[in-house]
């Protein structure tokens, strides 16, 4: 009776798909398209770099998850140090900077770290609460059944498929809050789009995920005017390459 009982249970479970898996390592792969208005570079006076943009860039990424936090982070790559290309070696700092996002949704906090042109940041706060828009859109990613769900506001178009499959509310870089994990996401401002090309399920230790407490705390507002102060500089200097 018991054996009968049991595989009636398991039957349900799948039927309604239910997942047990609910940790593990996500890798994702990160397509950036770069392509290049050649017409508004020659008017802006920098075509000369714009020509070694090359169309588009691809990384890859990782999410480190768990019912109660989360960790995104890049794959390191290996440089070539016969590169000519002053774009390509940009783009490998880049893959390569230690940048993370910490969410811990027990304790409600939320940390990203991020390295740039030389110097550590913190950004600290609360996740956001991003109020997503339920499509009735499907589509199969790496074999699970996944929905399309949407974030807009005044200056950006988010798309995300998520898999209740995986019934874990998380994702890359700072999204999350659907009921599955996001196996896909792009964004429109940003140009790019994140696809899951590997999922490992597996426990956790706790050391793997810590954290960030290296850097210069700043707010999102400090921390974007850095950036556009320094690509501002850049630009004025000659050396920047179409931000």
């Amino acid at each position: 009776m018991q054996k009968i009982v049991f595989s009636f249970t398991l039957i349900f479970l799948s039927l309604i798909g239910i997942s047990q898996d609910t940790t593990g390592v996500i890798t994702y792969e990160e397509v950036i398209n770069t392509a290049v208005d050649m017409a508004k570079a020659e008017e802006q006076g920098w075509s000369q770099w714009a020509e070694l943009v090359p169309k588009s860039m691809t990384f890859k990424k990782k999410l480190i998850f768990t019912p109660s936090f989360s960790m995104y982070s890049n794959i390191p790559e290996e440089e070539d140090p016969n590169e000519s290309n002053m774009v390509k070696r940009m783009a490998r700092r880049y893959a390569n900077a230690n940048n993370q996002t910490y969410i811990n949704s027990e304790t409600n906090d939320f940390v990203e770290q991020q390295d740039f042109m030389g110097k550590t940041f913190l950004i600290k706060g609360k996740p956001e609460e991003i109020k997503w828009k339920m499509t009735a859109e499907m589509k199969e990613i790496m074999g699970y059944v996944c929905l399309k769900a949407i974030y807009t506001d005044t200056a950006n178009v988010i798309e995300a498929w998520f898999t209740a499959d995986i019934a874990v509310p998380v994702g890359p870089e700072k999204y999350g809050g659907l009921p599955g994990v996001i196996l896909e996401l792009s964004n429109k401002k940003d140009k790019k789009v994140l696809t899951a090309i590997k999922i490992e399920f597996r426990t956790i230790d706790p050391s793997e995920v810590q954290e960030p407490s290296k850097g210069k705390e700043v707010t999102r507002e400090e921390y974007n005017k850095i950036v556009q102060d320094k690509i501002k500089e850049m630009r004025e200097n000659g050396g920047g390459w179409g931000h």
